[in-house]
């Protein structure tokens, strides 16, 4: 917390095993960052209750909050299959955002290491993070092109110390927050996980 007593960042590590008539098993990460304020804003139409036999409180979710968490949850469990056109023209259209000027010569060509993706078919690197990945990369790419460029060539710092494979670490970036926001849960375990899903009934482009 700054001297204001204004912005922080908390992180918590919670290990949770395979409950009782649940089908999950995860280990997660209840990361907090922003302000009181925020915070307080984000949990106004949570209810948070304890359960008898267990320290951990429990997040109810309004009837908009269920169903935009129902629709996350349809997008997550859709794979990238290169054999769908539109998943093709997705990732056609994110190499378009990226190099304006350069002809894709095919959805396989070394021409995807450039993005940074392991090999010469980018479809191989999907797999933690399915199709939401990309449509990620490709919302970053559209609103925030100037950030995007500067991420893709590396333009702050030491290239050297900032080399990284992008396209691979974006898709890495959304499967870890489906981990530490929860989003596979029927319902929100965690602090962060339950204010995350009050934001997304209100904006649906919020993930």
């Amino acid at each position: 917390m700054d001297d204001r007593g204004g912005s922080f960042v908390a992180v918590r590590r919670i290990s949770q095993g395979l409950e009782r008539g649940s089908t999950c098993h995860s280990t997660s990460a209840e990361v907090v960052a922003g302000s009181a304020a925020w915070l307080g804003r984000g949990l106004s139409c949570v209810c948070v209750q304890r359960r008898e036999n267990d320290g951990r409180p429990s997040f109810d979710l309004t009837p908009s909050q269920e169903e935009c968490l129902q629709r996350l949850q349809n997008r997550i469990d859709i794979a990238y299959d290169s054999s769908i056109p539109e998943h093709q023209e997705a990732l056609k259209a994110l190499w378009h955002a990226a190099f304006p000027e350069e002809e894709l010569r095919g959805l396989i060509s070394e021409q995807w290491k450039e993005m940074g993706w392991q090999g010469k078919d980018p479809s191989t690197d999907f797999r933690g993070g399915g199709l939401i990945s990309l449509e990620n990369l490709l919302f970053f790419a559209r609103n925030f092109p100037k950030s995007f460029k500067d991420l893709l060539w590396k333009q702050e710092g030491d290239r050297s110390v900032w080399e990284y494979p992008f396209a691979v670490a974006g898709v890495n970036i959304t499967f870890m927050l489906i981990q530490m926001l929860d989003l596979e849960a029927v319902k929100p375990r965690t602090l962060v996980g339950a204010t995350f899903l009050k934001f997304l009934s209100g904006n649906a482009s919020f993930f």
